[in-house]
């Protein structure tokens, strides 16, 4: 990425690289120079340009801001060097910064928005999950890792025992190197990793009143309405009076933006806004006491247009779930 910035910078005219970006973006992406706006300004544009930063600051920043690589060394090395030695105004170099080709933008976009709501996803496991003794994971494998995606994830309790449901091999639609086969694991902590490959509908091996949290981590998208109200009338079921059953999945209406028809995973049956599912979780008897927010996208929600910039600048959960890329509910199984 450097040696194409380095390349833009060295070999083009920067009105001229500037100009055809600009129309590019008023051509195909015109909501998005909104967003431009908004992801240079939230991230103090103005700061960058203060003279009283050392050069090797300001580059840094950039890289930062615009690649999310801080630590790229030898980029910022040369670049330093530049302003250094007058080669190259801050201006202009800022201005090389917005001008990496379409192909590489459009990866970059995509590649940093799966790690952006991957990192949101993180804090919401981390933060917003109620803690919990016995848990039943529904779809909940991880690859290559026997612990299972919730403490992979970074669960910040130490649960006694976990029941992993995921699919037999047979049953999936994309295959995946995972640890399929695997019976049972123990964590070093001492927490028991219990696998069973059946369906989420089918819960019939554990008893009335079995959990104290139930969590579908991107799960219930990967089946029908019809199976998901299964799905919940068993969840109801296993659940202690007063546990949790805790899931995110992603937002209809964000996703619909991006792909326009279809979803966003081929092995989605359905996405879900957040008022019609939890319209259904209070149907099935739960009470829900929280929502939130994943990767929360406000500008893409009011412009009716799917903004990259603010996916890739979306780290973080909010109390808004109609805004978010995905969202987040937490019900409860009332005490009686």
């Amino acid at each position: 990425m450097s040696n194409v910035i380095k390349d833009i910078f060295l070999n083009q005219p920067s009105q001229k690289a500037v100009l055809t970006k600009v129309v590019r973006y008023l051509r195909y992406y015109p909501v998005d120079l909104g967003a431009m706006v908004y992801f240079l300004v939230r991230h103090n544009l103005s700061g960058l340009l203060q003279r009283d930063q050392s050069n090797q600051t300001f580059v840094r920043n950039l890289y930062q801001y615009f690649l999310g690589k801080p630590d790229c060394q030898t980029g910022i090395d040369f670049f330093t060097g530049q302003l250094d030695s007058g080669q190259v105004t801050r201006q202009n170099l800022l201005f090389s910064f917005l001008m990496l080709p379409a192909s590489l933008e459009q990866k970059f976009f995509n590649t940093q928005g799966i790690l952006s709501h991957h990192q949101a996803r993180l804090e919401l496991v981390q933060k917003a999950l109620p803690t919990a003794e016995r848990i039943l994971d529904l779809g909940g494998a991880s690859d290559n890792n026997p612990s299972g995606s919730l403490l992979g994830m970074g669960y910040p309790h130490q649960p006694k025992q976990i029941d992993i449901i995921d699919l037999p091999d047979e049953e999936r639609l994309i295959k995946v190197e995972s640890n399929h086969g695997m019976q049972f694991y123990q964590t070093p902590e001492g927490t028991e990793i219990h696998y069973h490959y059946t369906s989420m509908t089918n819960l019939s091996a554990f008893p009335e009143g079995t959990f104290d949290l139930v969590w579908s981590g991107q799960s219930i998208e990967h089946i029908t309405p019809d199976e998901a109200a299964i799905v919940m009338a068993e969840v109801y079921r296993v659940l202690k009076p007063g546990a949790f059953f805790c899931l995110d999945t992603p937002n209809r209406r964000l996703t619909l933006l991006q792909v326009r028809q279809g979803f966003v995973h081929p092995e989605h049956k359905i996405e879900y806004v957040p008022l019609e599912l939890a319209e259904q979780l209070t149907a099935a008897g739960f009470d829900v006491v929280d929502q939130k927010a994943v990767s929360p996208m406000p500008i893409s929600d009011q412009t009716d247009r799917f903004n990259r910039l603010e996916f890739i600048d979306s780290t973080s959960l909010s109390d808004h779930p109609d805004d978010g890329y995905s969202f987040y509910l937490q019900c409860q199984k009332p005490m009686s």
